[in-house]
């Protein structure tokens, strides 16, 4: 995928980005979320930059889209603050953008990827472990790493993959995916497995 382009010229104000979140009913959960737009927004000066949410908390990801563009711009850039590509990556969120620029059909909006699990993305999952682990060993503690679990098989088979990783990169003496829906195993089955295998020093790390 092209990396998007804030600006196309120096003379042209640069486009605004909208930031994709699920949306909580945590009030917590949605002033984090904020939190780290404002942060964003003090890192790209001159950038337009909110928020929008899937679901549960407003903005919506449309009201925010329609909104800049109703200000004149004529592109836009929406990022999902999202790990995994599950169902609102692939479909809820390009359906809000569609409606977003219905009554802007002249311009232009990129969609980018979601975060994935890149290098610093692993290393933040890394230190959150040898925070909770304290005086563990990593080949002393076992990981249950906690995904959300969806209807996209891929998106559970990234989560599985990233379990491995995980493993192999910090020298845990094993980390078992679980998922709190839809997929298997459950964090009861993953906890179970990881007793029964011989585990005693467990850490659970969520993962959405």
């Amino acid at each position: 995928m092209t990396r998007p382009h804030l600006a196309a010229h120096l003379n042209e104000p640069a486009a605004p980005l909208i930031i994709a979140g699920h949306g909580t009913r945590d009030p917590q959960g949605a002033a984090a979320a904020f939190a780290l737009v404002d942060l964003v927004r003090e890192l790209l000066p001159g950038v337009r930059v909110s928020a929008g949410f899937v679901e549960l908390t407003q903005p919506t990801i449309e009201e925010s889209l329609s909104g800049a563009l109703a200000e004149g711009a004529t592109s836009a850039v929406v990022v999902p603050l999202m790990i995994g590509a599950g169902g609102h990556v692939q479909a809820d969120i390009p359906e809000a953008i569609a409606a977003g620029r219905r009554e802007h059909g002249q311009a232009t909006v990129v969609y980018t990827r979601h975060l994935g699990a890149p290098a610093n993305l692993i290393d933040a999952v890394h230190q959150r472990i040898r925070t909770a682990a304290e005086q563990w060993t990593p080949a002393q503690t076992c990981v249950v790493l906690v995904g959300r679990g969806c209807s996209v098989t891929e998106a559970n088979a990234d989560h599985v993959r990233l379990a491995r990783v995980l493993e192999e990169t910090g020298g845990y003496a094993q980390v078992i995916p679980g998922f709190i829906q839809v997929a298997k195993p459950s964090v009861d089955q993953a906890l179970t497995a990881a007793y029964q295998g011989g585990a005693r020093q467990i850490v659970v790390q969520p993962h959405y």
